[in-house]
């Protein structure tokens, strides 16, 4: 079987990527099947970040990439507005500042002004209005932007990477565990493989983050925004919210488990006091790959060559929805010069 690319890996990393490639080049996705971090992730969209609000790196185009691969993919990006409770006084002041230097983009809302507006969340130090902010279920949204990406070319085989080696004619041969294409001649091996990277590429600098998500039966009539605070709560659907997330750098199981589960649940109550004990309807984990602030600040992705033929794409962290569908665009011509690569996300530099 021949390909000019082979994507390893089907979450959001390598379904955007597909669908970035398939009109100018054969694609071909692994898919193992795994649930891996975007299974898990709620989907908040937030481009004011951290304690401090900062704006996310290069936010206005990031939210562009982000509106035009759900509108290809035809789901809803609930994009109406997010809600950031401030934790304390001080940071109280940190939002009205913000507020003060992006009136076009954030409003500080007063405690009195939040409790008017959204009734139901506590805010007792007031809160930031994220204009641009907002949410878009993750799974739904990958599974849309993958088959897409087979309407547009890109084939997909459901086996898992098994390895790969240089072949005779200066192209790989890449290994899967299917009986269909035991082996793919290619020119690229684009790994987005999840967690499974720091083995596949390991002088990569990444680190394993656990993250746990929560979904939660809500009263019918709840009527929230997304709510970031110590945690936040995100409206699925009528009698449905999911919490998230926990960050665990240390874990010995890769299963969600009752102390993560509690956690969340009192943290879903802190913001939003009617969730107090609030059934839980389902819980997710999965183990994020970022890149560590001491070697790229801002924790950005990682993207380009780590090996004769093979690049990744990897490191997305929590900042998936704002960096994977806006550095897939980018690939095509990339690919074709690994040096025109943003310097901040490159394995190169």
């Amino acid at each position: 079987m021949n390909s000019e690319i082979v994507i390893a890996g089907a979450g959001l990393a390598g379904a955007c990527a597909a669908l970035a490639l398939a009109p100018y080049t054969r694609v071909l996705v692994l898919d193992d099947g795994r649930p891996g971090a975007s299974h898990a992730a709620a989907g908040l969209v937030n481009p004011f970040l951290g304690r401090k609000a900062k704006r996310a790196w290069r936010a206005t185009d990031a939210l562009d990439a982000l509106a035009r691969l759900a509108e290809s993919s035809d789901v809803p990006l609930q994009l109406g507005g997010l809600l950031r409770p401030a934790r304390d006084e001080r940071q109280a002041e940190v939002f009205r500042q913000r507020a003060a230097a992006h009136p076009e983009r954030l409003r500080w809302l007063s405690p009195g002004s939040s409790r008017e507006a959204h009734p139901a969340v506590r805010a007792p130090h007031g809160a930031l209005w994220v204009r641009e902010g907002g949410h878009v279920e993750i799974p739904r949204l990958v599974e849309a932007v993958l088959s897409e990406a087979r309407h547009r070319g890109a084939e997909v085989l459901h086996a898992r990477l098994a390895g790969w080696s240089g072949g005779r004619d200066g192209r790989l041969v890449v290994r899967s565990e299917s009986a269909e294409a035991p082996e793919i001649r290619t020119r690229t091996l684009l790994l987005c493989t999840g967690d499974g990277t720091r083995a596949l590429a390991p002088d990569l600098p990444l680190q394993r983050v656990k993250g746990q998500t929560l979904q939660l039966a809500a009263p019918p009539d709840l009527r929230i925004p997304p709510v970031s605070g110590a945690g936040y709560v995100v409206p699925l659907a009528p009698g449905e919210v999911v919490v998230g997330a926990t960050f665990e750098h240390s874990f010995t199981t890769l299963a969600p488990t009752p102390e993560a589960a509690e956690d969340l649940r009192q943290r879903a109550a802190a913001l939003v006091p009617v969730l107090e004990g609030a059934d839980v309807l389902e819980a997710r984990a999965g183990v994020r790959l970022t890149v560590p602030a001491s070697v790229r600040p801002g924790r950005l992705p990682l993207l380009g060559p780590v090996a004769s033929g093979v690049w990744a794409f990897t490191g997305l962290g929590a900042k998936g929805l704002l960096t994977a569908p806006l550095l897939a665009q980018h690939l095509p011509e990339w690919l074709a010069d690994p040096g025109a690569i943003w310097p901040e996300v490159s394995t190169l530099a």
